[in-house]
Protein backbone atom coordinates (compact mmCIF):
# COMPACT_ATOMS: atom_id res chain seq x y z
CA UNK A 1 0.00 0.00 0.00
CA UNK A 2 2.70 2.22 1.00
CA UNK A 3 4.49 1.62 -2.56
CA UNK A 4 1.43 2.21 -4.27
CA UNK A 5 1.04 5.86 -2.65
CA UNK A 6 4.22 7.06 -3.26
CA UNK A 7 4.44 5.55 -6.75
CA UNK A 8 0.93 7.45 -7.87
CA UNK A 9 1.89 10.65 -6.36
CA UNK A 10 5.36 10.65 -7.65
CA UNK A 11 4.86 13.46 -10.11
CA UNK A 12 3.15 15.18 -7.73
CA UNK A 13 5.14 15.29 -4.97
CA UNK A 14 8.71 16.20 -7.16
CA UNK A 15 6.34 19.07 -8.91
CA UNK A 16 5.82 20.31 -5.71
CA UNK A 17 9.61 20.40 -4.49
CA UNK A 18 10.18 21.89 -7.94
CA UNK A 19 7.54 24.51 -7.54
CA UNK A 20 8.96 25.26 -3.51
CA UNK A 21 12.49 25.21 -5.15
CA UNK A 22 12.66 26.57 -8.52
CA UNK A 23 9.31 28.24 -9.17
CA UNK A 24 6.35 27.63 -11.51
CA UNK A 25 8.26 27.27 -14.84
CA UNK A 26 10.50 24.65 -13.64
CA UNK A 27 7.46 22.97 -12.33
CA UNK A 28 5.73 23.17 -16.03
CA UNK A 29 8.55 21.48 -17.32
CA UNK A 30 9.33 19.18 -14.82
CA UNK A 31 5.19 18.40 -15.78
CA UNK A 32 5.41 17.80 -19.29
CA UNK A 33 9.00 15.77 -18.74
CA UNK A 34 6.92 13.18 -16.67
CA UNK A 35 3.52 13.59 -19.55
CA UNK A 36 6.21 12.38 -22.20
CA UNK A 37 7.71 10.26 -19.97
CA UNK A 38 4.64 8.00 -18.65
CA UNK A 39 4.15 8.00 -22.51
CA UNK A 40 7.74 6.61 -22.73
CA UNK A 41 6.89 4.30 -20.35
CA UNK A 42 4.80 2.36 -21.73
CA UNK A 43 6.84 0.99 -24.37
CA UNK A 44 9.29 -0.21 -21.94
CA UNK A 45 6.71 -2.03 -19.42
CA UNK A 46 5.09 -3.52 -23.06
CA UNK A 47 1.42 -3.52 -21.13
CA UNK A 48 2.77 -6.72 -19.81
CA UNK A 49 2.65 -6.27 -15.66
CA UNK A 50 -1.03 -7.26 -15.13
CA UNK A 51 -0.96 -10.14 -17.70
CA UNK A 52 2.04 -11.13 -15.63
CA UNK A 53 0.81 -10.58 -12.13
CA UNK A 54 -2.38 -12.66 -12.95
CA UNK A 55 -0.92 -15.36 -15.31
CA UNK A 56 -1.62 -18.21 -12.30
CA UNK A 57 -1.31 -20.63 -14.60
CA UNK A 58 1.93 -19.98 -15.59
CA UNK A 59 1.89 -20.25 -19.18
CA UNK A 60 5.03 -18.59 -19.79
CA UNK A 61 8.18 -18.73 -17.47
CA UNK A 62 9.65 -15.50 -15.84
CA UNK A 63 12.65 -16.22 -18.46
CA UNK A 64 10.60 -15.16 -21.34
CA UNK A 65 8.76 -11.64 -19.45
CA UNK A 66 11.94 -10.55 -18.73
CA UNK A 67 13.76 -10.95 -22.34
CA UNK A 68 10.21 -8.95 -23.52
CA UNK A 69 11.21 -6.55 -20.91
CA UNK A 70 14.37 -6.26 -21.79
CA UNK A 71 13.68 -5.94 -25.72
CA UNK A 72 10.75 -3.51 -25.05
CA UNK A 73 13.14 -1.48 -22.70
CA UNK A 74 15.51 -1.22 -25.92
CA UNK A 75 13.11 0.54 -28.14
CA UNK A 76 11.88 2.80 -25.22
CA UNK A 77 15.46 4.41 -25.37
CA UNK A 78 15.34 4.30 -28.94
CA UNK A 79 11.68 6.11 -29.66
CA UNK A 80 12.49 8.30 -26.36
CA UNK A 81 15.55 9.89 -28.02
CA UNK A 82 14.24 10.19 -31.61
CA UNK A 83 10.48 11.73 -29.78
CA UNK A 84 12.25 14.31 -27.87
CA UNK A 85 14.96 15.46 -30.79
CA UNK A 86 11.87 15.62 -32.81
CA UNK A 87 9.90 18.17 -30.68
CA UNK A 88 12.74 20.95 -30.81
CA UNK A 89 12.80 22.11 -27.26
CA UNK A 90 15.73 23.73 -25.93
CA UNK A 91 18.43 22.46 -24.40
CA UNK A 92 17.31 22.29 -20.65
CA UNK A 93 14.28 21.44 -20.83
CA UNK A 94 15.25 18.79 -23.81
CA UNK A 95 17.60 17.40 -20.91
CA UNK A 96 15.28 17.56 -18.50
CA UNK A 97 12.62 15.52 -20.67
CA UNK A 98 15.17 12.86 -21.67
CA UNK A 99 16.47 12.54 -18.10
CA UNK A 100 12.86 11.81 -16.51
CA UNK A 101 12.46 9.15 -19.65
CA UNK A 102 15.54 7.62 -18.55
CA UNK A 103 14.19 7.70 -15.09
CA UNK A 104 10.94 5.78 -15.73
CA UNK A 105 13.56 3.18 -18.23
CA UNK A 106 14.78 2.16 -15.03
CA UNK A 107 11.39 2.11 -13.22
CA UNK A 108 10.30 -0.36 -16.39
CA UNK A 109 12.53 -2.73 -15.29
CA UNK A 110 11.31 -2.60 -11.71
CA UNK A 111 8.12 -3.28 -12.81
CA UNK A 112 9.27 -6.42 -14.04
CA UNK A 113 10.48 -7.67 -10.86
CA UNK A 114 7.57 -6.79 -9.29
CA UNK A 115 5.08 -8.71 -11.22
CA UNK A 116 6.81 -11.87 -10.75
CA UNK A 117 6.91 -10.70 -7.01
CA UNK A 118 3.31 -10.38 -6.89
CA UNK A 119 3.00 -13.94 -9.08
CA UNK A 120 4.63 -15.98 -6.65
CA UNK A 121 2.58 -14.55 -3.81
CA UNK A 122 5.08 -11.77 -2.62
CA UNK A 123 3.87 -8.98 -3.46
CA UNK A 124 4.62 -7.91 -0.29
CA UNK A 125 8.63 -7.67 -0.78
CA UNK A 126 7.69 -5.72 -4.24
CA UNK A 127 5.89 -3.36 -1.77
CA UNK A 128 8.71 -2.43 0.62
CA UNK A 129 11.15 -2.32 -1.44
CA UNK A 130 9.38 -0.01 -4.04
CA UNK A 131 8.63 1.89 -0.97
CA UNK A 132 12.43 2.13 0.37
CA UNK A 133 13.38 3.91 -3.27
CA UNK A 134 10.38 6.21 -3.43
CA UNK A 135 11.38 7.38 -0.25
CA UNK A 136 14.76 7.79 -0.46
CA UNK A 137 14.33 9.21 -3.97
CA UNK A 138 12.33 11.91 -2.30
CA UNK A 139 14.61 12.83 -0.04
CA UNK A 140 17.50 12.89 -2.03
CA UNK A 141 15.56 14.93 -4.61
CA UNK A 142 14.61 17.52 -2.25
CA UNK A 143 18.23 17.86 -0.94
CA UNK A 144 19.71 18.56 -4.43
CA UNK A 145 17.04 21.19 -5.42
CA UNK A 146 17.20 23.12 -2.48
CA UNK A 147 20.61 23.00 -1.63
CA UNK A 148 21.71 23.22 -5.76
CA UNK A 149 18.64 24.31 -7.20
CA UNK A 150 19.87 22.67 -10.33
CA UNK A 151 17.02 20.22 -11.64
CA UNK A 152 19.01 18.35 -14.06
CA UNK A 153 21.60 17.30 -11.22
CA UNK A 154 18.51 16.75 -9.13
CA UNK A 155 17.18 14.05 -11.80
CA UNK A 156 19.99 12.33 -12.40
CA UNK A 157 20.96 11.79 -8.48
CA UNK A 158 17.40 9.65 -8.60
CA UNK A 159 18.72 7.88 -11.73
CA UNK A 160 21.82 6.13 -9.43
CA UNK A 161 19.78 5.57 -6.90
CA UNK A 162 16.85 3.70 -9.18
CA UNK A 163 19.83 1.66 -10.97
CA UNK A 164 21.77 0.42 -7.66
CA UNK A 165 17.69 -0.65 -5.96
CA UNK A 166 16.81 -2.01 -9.77
CA UNK A 167 20.08 -4.43 -8.86
CA UNK A 168 19.40 -5.25 -5.27
CA UNK A 169 15.63 -6.16 -6.94
CA UNK A 170 17.05 -8.57 -8.82
CA UNK A 171 19.15 -10.23 -6.85
CA UNK A 172 16.42 -10.98 -4.15
CA UNK A 173 14.36 -11.98 -6.73
CA UNK A 174 16.53 -14.55 -7.72
CA UNK A 175 15.90 -17.19 -4.50
CA UNK A 176 11.91 -17.04 -5.95
CA UNK A 177 12.80 -17.73 -9.39
CA UNK A 178 14.89 -20.47 -8.83
CA UNK A 179 11.97 -21.98 -7.00
CA UNK A 180 9.42 -22.26 -9.56
CA UNK A 181 11.59 -22.00 -13.05
CA UNK A 182 11.43 -25.49 -14.29
CA UNK A 183 11.79 -27.45 -17.31
CA UNK A 184 11.60 -25.51 -20.84
CA UNK A 185 9.50 -23.20 -21.56
CA UNK A 186 6.10 -23.72 -22.71
CA UNK A 187 5.50 -20.47 -24.83
CA UNK A 188 8.00 -18.51 -27.35
CA UNK A 189 8.39 -15.16 -26.56
CA UNK A 190 6.92 -14.21 -29.88
CA UNK A 191 3.81 -15.51 -28.45
CA UNK A 192 4.11 -13.17 -25.69
CA UNK A 193 4.78 -10.64 -27.41
CA UNK A 194 1.58 -11.29 -29.65
CA UNK A 195 -0.31 -11.47 -26.27
CA UNK A 196 0.81 -8.47 -24.53
CA UNK A 197 0.90 -6.28 -28.09
CA UNK A 198 -3.06 -5.54 -27.22
CA UNK A 199 -2.35 -4.38 -23.93
CA UNK A 200 0.12 -2.46 -24.58
CA UNK A 201 -1.29 -0.41 -27.10
CA UNK A 202 -4.32 -0.08 -25.02
CA UNK A 203 -1.88 1.61 -22.28
CA UNK A 204 0.17 3.68 -24.76
CA UNK A 205 -3.13 5.68 -26.27
CA UNK A 206 -4.72 5.31 -22.79
CA UNK A 207 -1.38 7.41 -21.33
CA UNK A 208 -1.26 9.54 -23.97
CA UNK A 209 -5.16 10.60 -24.03
CA UNK A 210 -5.22 10.87 -20.25
CA UNK A 211 -2.23 13.20 -21.01
CA UNK A 212 -3.82 15.03 -24.48
CA UNK A 213 -4.39 18.45 -22.28
CA UNK A 214 -0.39 18.46 -21.18
CA UNK A 215 0.64 17.95 -24.45
CA UNK A 216 -1.74 20.51 -25.59
CA UNK A 217 -0.34 23.22 -22.96
CA UNK A 218 2.95 22.04 -24.01
CA UNK A 219 1.57 23.44 -27.59
CA UNK A 220 -0.07 26.33 -27.17
CA UNK A 221 0.43 27.69 -23.48
CA UNK A 222 2.88 29.11 -21.12
CA UNK A 223 5.01 26.79 -18.61
CA UNK A 224 3.20 28.79 -16.21
CA UNK A 225 0.30 27.16 -16.90
CA UNK A 226 1.47 23.50 -17.44
CA UNK A 227 2.37 23.88 -13.80
CA UNK A 228 -1.04 25.50 -12.83
CA UNK A 229 -2.78 22.42 -15.16
CA UNK A 230 -0.50 19.54 -13.04
CA UNK A 231 -1.12 20.48 -9.71
CA UNK A 232 -5.15 21.10 -9.73
CA UNK A 233 -4.86 17.52 -11.34
CA UNK A 234 -3.37 16.14 -8.45
CA UNK A 235 -6.50 14.84 -6.52
CA UNK A 236 -7.77 13.13 -9.59
CA UNK A 237 -4.37 10.49 -9.41
CA UNK A 238 -5.06 10.28 -5.86
CA UNK A 239 -9.01 9.20 -6.37
CA UNK A 240 -6.90 6.54 -8.58
CA UNK A 241 -4.60 5.64 -6.05
CA UNK A 242 -6.71 4.72 -3.48
CA UNK A 243 -8.64 2.66 -5.58
CA UNK A 244 -5.45 0.97 -7.11
CA UNK A 245 -4.89 0.24 -3.46
CA UNK A 246 -7.78 -1.59 -2.92
CA UNK A 247 -9.01 -3.72 -6.15
CA UNK A 248 -4.77 -4.41 -6.98
CA UNK A 249 -4.10 -6.80 -4.68
CA UNK A 250 -7.11 -8.65 -5.30
CA UNK A 251 -6.60 -9.11 -8.72
CA UNK A 252 -4.65 -12.55 -8.45
CA UNK A 253 -7.98 -14.10 -6.76
CA UNK A 254 -10.07 -12.80 -9.14
CA UNK A 255 -7.94 -14.64 -11.94
CA UNK A 256 -8.38 -17.90 -9.88
CA UNK A 257 -12.11 -17.32 -9.80
CA UNK A 258 -12.29 -16.81 -13.26
CA UNK A 259 -9.83 -19.70 -14.30
CA UNK A 260 -12.71 -21.87 -12.20
CA UNK A 261 -15.55 -21.11 -13.74
CA UNK A 262 -16.75 -19.37 -10.92
CA UNK A 263 -18.44 -16.84 -12.65
CA UNK A 264 -21.34 -15.92 -9.94
CA UNK A 265 -17.94 -15.14 -7.23
CA UNK A 266 -15.75 -13.39 -9.98
CA UNK A 267 -19.02 -10.87 -10.76
CA UNK A 268 -19.22 -10.68 -6.82
CA UNK A 269 -15.73 -9.20 -6.57
CA UNK A 270 -16.62 -6.80 -9.10
CA UNK A 271 -19.10 -5.16 -7.91
CA UNK A 272 -17.74 -4.81 -4.53
CA UNK A 273 -14.95 -3.27 -5.73
CA UNK A 274 -16.95 -1.13 -7.79
CA UNK A 275 -18.56 0.22 -4.67
CA UNK A 276 -15.39 0.92 -3.02
CA UNK A 277 -14.28 2.95 -5.68
CA UNK A 278 -17.56 4.92 -5.97
CA UNK A 279 -17.80 5.52 -2.13
CA UNK A 280 -13.37 7.00 -2.69
CA UNK A 281 -14.94 9.04 -5.74
CA UNK A 282 -17.49 11.00 -3.63
CA UNK A 283 -15.83 11.55 -0.63
CA UNK A 284 -12.93 12.88 -2.76
CA UNK A 285 -15.17 14.81 -4.68
CA UNK A 286 -16.83 16.72 -1.68
CA UNK A 287 -13.46 17.23 0.37
CA UNK A 288 -11.88 18.11 -2.78
CA UNK A 289 -14.55 20.93 -3.14
CA UNK A 290 -14.95 22.17 0.68
CA UNK A 291 -10.63 22.44 1.27
CA UNK A 292 -8.83 20.83 -2.15
CA UNK A 293 -7.58 24.32 -3.42
CA UNK A 294 -7.13 25.62 -0.18
CA UNK A 295 -4.94 22.39 0.59
CA UNK A 296 -3.04 22.66 -2.69
CA UNK A 297 -2.17 25.83 -2.32
CA UNK A 298 -0.38 25.82 0.95
CA UNK A 299 1.46 22.05 -0.42
CA UNK A 300 2.38 24.06 -3.66
CA UNK A 301 3.01 27.65 -2.39
CA UNK A 302 0.90 29.26 -5.45
CA UNK A 303 -2.58 31.23 -5.77
CA UNK A 304 -5.47 28.71 -7.22
CA UNK A 305 -8.30 31.00 -6.12
CA UNK A 306 -8.93 31.41 -9.68
CA UNK A 307 -8.83 27.86 -11.01
CA UNK A 308 -12.16 26.74 -9.21
CA UNK A 309 -14.23 25.83 -11.74
CA UNK A 310 -11.50 24.09 -13.83
CA UNK A 311 -10.48 22.16 -10.25
CA UNK A 312 -13.80 20.91 -10.27
CA UNK A 313 -13.82 19.51 -13.92
CA UNK A 314 -10.91 17.48 -12.89
CA UNK A 315 -12.35 15.85 -9.54
CA UNK A 316 -15.74 14.54 -11.70
CA UNK A 317 -13.38 13.26 -14.33
CA UNK A 318 -11.12 11.18 -11.24
CA UNK A 319 -13.69 8.96 -10.49
CA UNK A 320 -14.13 7.93 -14.05
CA UNK A 321 -10.86 7.35 -14.23
CA UNK A 322 -10.68 4.72 -11.17
CA UNK A 323 -13.44 3.22 -12.52
CA UNK A 324 -11.77 2.65 -16.14
CA UNK A 325 -8.73 1.44 -14.65
CA UNK A 326 -10.85 -1.43 -12.67
CA UNK A 327 -12.77 -2.54 -15.67
CA UNK A 328 -9.82 -2.86 -17.82
CA UNK A 329 -8.40 -4.91 -15.45
CA UNK A 330 -11.56 -7.17 -15.31
CA UNK A 331 -10.98 -7.36 -18.91
CA UNK A 332 -6.73 -8.49 -18.89
CA UNK A 333 -8.30 -11.06 -16.16
CA UNK A 334 -10.67 -12.67 -18.88
CA UNK A 335 -8.12 -12.62 -21.55
CA UNK A 336 -10.25 -10.32 -23.75
CA UNK A 337 -7.92 -7.25 -23.61
CA UNK A 338 -8.12 -6.81 -27.37
CA UNK A 339 -11.21 -5.23 -27.17
CA UNK A 340 -9.41 -2.45 -24.93
CA UNK A 341 -7.16 -1.71 -27.95
CA UNK A 342 -10.76 -0.58 -29.96
CA UNK A 343 -11.86 1.42 -27.26
CA UNK A 344 -8.25 3.26 -27.08
CA UNK A 345 -8.08 4.12 -30.53
CA UNK A 346 -11.83 5.45 -30.76
CA UNK A 347 -11.16 7.83 -27.53
CA UNK A 348 -7.42 8.74 -29.11
CA UNK A 349 -9.72 9.65 -32.05
CA UNK A 350 -11.64 11.17 -30.92
CA UNK A 351 -8.90 13.42 -28.96
CA UNK A 352 -7.11 14.06 -31.94
CA UNK A 353 -10.20 15.86 -33.34
CA UNK A 354 -10.95 18.08 -30.27
CA UNK A 355 -7.64 18.33 -27.81
CA UNK A 356 -6.09 21.41 -30.07
CA UNK A 357 -8.97 23.48 -30.44
CA UNK A 358 -10.56 23.12 -27.13
CA UNK A 359 -6.76 24.31 -25.42
CA UNK A 360 -5.83 26.84 -27.93
CA UNK A 361 -8.68 28.29 -27.89
CA UNK A 362 -10.54 28.12 -24.11
CA UNK A 363 -7.11 27.74 -22.57
CA UNK A 364 -6.67 26.10 -19.09
CA UNK A 365 -10.48 25.64 -19.08
CA UNK A 366 -10.75 23.76 -22.13
CA UNK A 367 -8.12 21.77 -20.90
CA UNK A 368 -9.91 20.43 -17.98
CA UNK A 369 -13.32 19.87 -20.24
CA UNK A 370 -10.91 18.16 -22.58
CA UNK A 371 -10.07 15.54 -19.81
CA UNK A 372 -13.22 15.05 -18.81
CA UNK A 373 -15.15 14.48 -22.08
CA UNK A 374 -12.02 11.96 -23.04
CA UNK A 375 -12.53 9.66 -19.42
CA UNK A 376 -15.97 9.59 -19.70
CA UNK A 377 -16.05 8.25 -23.48
CA UNK A 378 -13.62 5.48 -22.37
CA UNK A 379 -15.74 4.50 -19.20
CA UNK A 380 -18.80 4.21 -21.24
CA UNK A 381 -16.51 1.99 -23.83
CA UNK A 382 -15.04 -0.41 -21.14
CA UNK A 383 -18.51 -0.53 -19.29
CA UNK A 384 -20.82 -1.54 -22.33
CA UNK A 385 -18.15 -4.28 -23.68
CA UNK A 386 -17.33 -5.45 -19.99
CA UNK A 387 -21.01 -6.15 -19.91
CA UNK A 388 -21.12 -7.88 -23.34
CA UNK A 389 -18.43 -10.16 -22.12
CA UNK A 390 -19.71 -10.79 -18.95
CA UNK A 391 -23.13 -11.92 -20.44
CA UNK A 392 -21.95 -14.31 -23.26
CA UNK A 393 -19.86 -15.97 -20.61
CA UNK A 394 -22.68 -16.82 -18.08
CA UNK A 395 -24.50 -18.36 -21.73
CA UNK A 396 -21.25 -20.02 -22.56
CA UNK A 397 -21.54 -21.83 -19.14
CA UNK A 398 -24.75 -22.46 -19.18
CA UNK A 399 -24.43 -24.38 -22.92
CA UNK A 400 -21.52 -26.39 -21.32
CA UNK A 401 -23.59 -26.86 -18.07
CA UNK A 402 -26.50 -28.46 -20.18
CA UNK A 403 -24.16 -30.30 -22.72
CA UNK A 404 -22.81 -32.00 -19.38
CA UNK A 405 -26.21 -33.04 -18.24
Amino acid sequence: MTFSILSASQSAVMIAIVTRGNGTESAGILSIAFAVAYLMYTIGAYGARDFHATDSLRQYSYNEYKRLRLISCGVMIFISLLYCLGKGYERDKLTVVILVCMLKLVEAMEDLYHGEFQRAGRLDIAGRLGAFRLFLSYVFFALFIFLTHNLLVSIASLIFLSVIMMLINENLLGKYVIKIEKGRNRKTLLELVMVCFPLFIMLFLSIYISNAPKYAIDKYLSEQEQAYYAIISMPVFTINLLSGIVYRPKLLHMAELWNMDDRAGFKKLIWKQVQIIIIISIVINIAGCMIGLKLLEMIYGVSLTALTKEFAILLLGGGMVAMYGFFSACLTIMRKQVFMLAIAVFVMALAGMIANPMVRYAGLTGATALYLILMLGELLSVLIILGICLHRSNKTKANKSLDNS
